[in-house]
């Protein structure tokens, strides 16, 4: 290779790696600046509903301990699953009636089976297995209800029959045509159930001690580009409806920088945004270099913090 192909060769591979060196520069110091805390002194809390299990608990210990008088949930929708006990059933009333190709997915304990109802009609009764499957019928009418009942059986209370991964229509999820949806149950009680993850979190909040009359569940609905920007934006829209003008923001790790900054976006410059990181046990500022996990959770934050310019420009 002649001198001047390998100085040729040497700017390519610097114009390929020098961005790489770059961002992995940005990203080893970029921790401390991504999972802050800085609460706003407010007695409003506002907890990302999509988070997992332990951060919730964390999340209902910080109301507990705080303070906070009254809490908001917030979420996108999420999956048609949940388990059922025997004998207990979910009910899905649609905006509209719809007809086309019902599939749904669902697991069981041994014995157990569902019924699967519209109107009158039952649609499917069906024994499960242990292990997950398929299940299809035909609408051929439009209903404007789906009813799942979990087979009445003699197991433990607390015991789950049934395990439904996923129900949708002509390949979309319930969820989303739903009006709303509500648990059933052997002794004829019945509750709101959780089509996006705003309800699911109140549910978990309340389940984790937090009194059930200080949270209010604002769910997100449709499919927005970014789960955080839906949470924020629907949440901006109840705060100026109910006159909040400063809360704190309850979310993961290094998601803390970007929650806090979107919210503040949707609810505008006026008002007051705190932020409160809680743990991600994958991702803390000792480990999260030690694995891929960590990694792509710290890059997707780094990558992603332009998003908040992004929505103020096209708001």
């Amino acid at each position: 290779m002649t001198g001047a192909g390998r100085r040729r060769s040497g700017i390519f591979w610097w114009l390929v790696a020098g961005p790489i060196v770059v961002l992995v520069a940005i990203t080893l110091r970029a921790f401390p600046y991504l999972a802050i805390t800085e609460p706003g002194g407010s007695k409003v809390l506002v907890v990302e509903g999509w988070m997992d299990d332990a951060a919730l608990v964390e999340a209902a210990e910080l109301v507990l301990d705080s303070g906070y008088a009254a809490v908001y949930t917030t979420g996108t929708v999420r999956e048609f699953a949940y388990f059922l006990e025997e004998g207990e059933g979910l009910t899905a009333e649609f905006h509209h009636p719809l007809q086309g190709l019902l599939c749904l997915t669902v697991s069981g304990t041994t014995g157990a089976g569902f019924w699967l109802i519209a109107g009158q009609d039952t649609l499917l009764d069906a024994a499960v297995a242990g292990r997950p499957h398929p299940y299809e019928v035909v609408l051929a009418t439009a209903v404007d209800r789906i009813r799942f009942v979990a087979w009445p059986m003699a197991l433990e209370a607390g015991t789950p029959a049934l395990f439904v991964r996923s129900m949708t229509i002509d390949g979309r999820n319930i969820n989303y045509y739903q009006r709303r949806s509500w648990f059933t149950f052997p002794d004829a009680l019945a509750e709101p159930a959780w089509p996006t993850f705003a309800q699911s979190a109140r549910s978990q909040l309340i389940a984790a001690g937090v009194p059930a009359g200080i949270i209010t569940a604002v769910p997100a609905y449709g499919k927005p580009r970014s789960r955080t920007w839906g949470n924020a934006h629907a949440f901006g829209i109840h705060a100026r409806e109910e006159g909040i003008t400063a809360f704190d923001v309850a979310t993961v790790g290094v998601h803390a920088r970007r929650s806090r900054d979107l919210f503040r976006t949707a609810c505008g410059p006026s008002s007051q945004v705190g932020v409160i990181a809680l743990t991600d046990p994958y991702c803390t500022r000792n480990n999260w270099w030690r694995s891929y996990r960590g990694w792509i959770t710290v890059l997707k934050e780094v990558v992603g913090a332009p998003v908040v310019e992004a929505v103020e420009l096209t708001r």
